[in-house]
């Protein structure tokens, strides 16, 4: 059962999201996109936000374009200054999808980046450490992996290091860490 602080998070979650619709509705992109943005402060990983960021970049006029991914690298710089690495990741990295020539932007994720890896090998602890499945296949597969999260999973077979799943998977070290810290953190592995 979920707690009252758990309930009330979820319920001003809910409120935040549909109140960015409205003003999405209504014409008001900056407005349904600093909403949204309130939604991952509360939720980073909320994949619906971040789809509807995504989807009303695309929307926007160029002018309007380039207001938003100011404000988004305004409010990405904020949220590195609170330590909220995880939420300023997402949205510098929707940033430089869609605006790779944003050096500014590169700059600070280059700089989250960083931090971030050295969070998750902090989080994750010796490289030479086994990688094990703590949930049955059964209970994994009714969860909502990204392909990333789910392809390091894939490899996993209970006998393979943390170093030695990094050089199988052949992708990027930031990458690697950060999906195998995510099935960490959702109790499907665990590192011993």
């Amino acid at each position: 059962m979920k707690n009252p602080e758990e309930i009330m998070k979820n319920e001003e979650i809910l409120h935040t999201f549909e109140s960015g619709l409205d003003s999405f509705a209504q014409g008001n992109f900056v407005a349904a996109q600093k909403l949204w943005e309130k939604v991952l402060k509360l939720d980073p990983n909320n994949e619906l936000a971040m789809d509807y960021i995504r989807s009303m970049k695309e929307e926007l006029p160029f002018e309007d374009k380039r207001l938003a991914y100011k404000e988004m690298l305004d409010e990405a710089i904020r949220m590195i200054g609170k330590d909220q690495l995880e939420p300023a990741y997402e949205l510098l990295e929707m940033i430089q999808k869609d605006d790779p020539e944003n050096k500014k932007a590169q700059k600070f994720l280059d700089t989250v980046k960083g931090l971030l890896l050295k969070d998750y090998v902090s989080e994750i602890g010796s490289t030479d450490s086994v990688v094990k499945l703590k949930k049955d296949m059964n209970e994994i597969m009714k969860m909502n992996l990204t392909k990333e999260s789910a392809f390091v999973l894939s490899m996993i077979d209970g006998n393979l290091r943390v170093d030695e799943l990094h050089a199988l998977s052949n992708i990027d070290r930031f990458v690697f860490m950060r999906n195998l810290v995510m099935l960490l953190r959702n109790n499907i592995v665990s590192i011993q």
